[in-house]
């Protein structure tokens, strides 16, 4: 929800990727998400990719390759790493 509220939705998410089914921006007008955040992508840049995840039939393509926690038990630290699958 975060990355889509600043203009970089998660490639192929049907609830936050580009016109998902979540409030797009997090609910905030356009104009104001412009003056915000200067850096975001363009709606337009937002559409094309779409458009080209739709044509090659993409599935979201989601991934944390390294993950760092503490166990919520014992407090020792818990590393993940894993290469994407795509």
């Amino acid at each position: 929800m975060h990355c889509a509220a600043i203009g970089h939705p998660i490639v192929a998410d049907p609830a936050y990727g580009y016109l998902g089914e979540a409030a797009s921006n997090g609910g905030i007008s356009e104009e104001e998400m412009s003056t915000i955040y200067k850096s975001r992508a363009s709606l337009r840049l937002q559409k094309k990719i779409d458009e080209q995840v739709q044509k090659d039939s993409k599935n979201l393509c989601l991934h944390a390759k390294y993950l760092a926690l503490s166990h919520p038990i014992t407090g020792a630290s818990m590393v993940f790493e894993a290469p994407p699958p795509f």
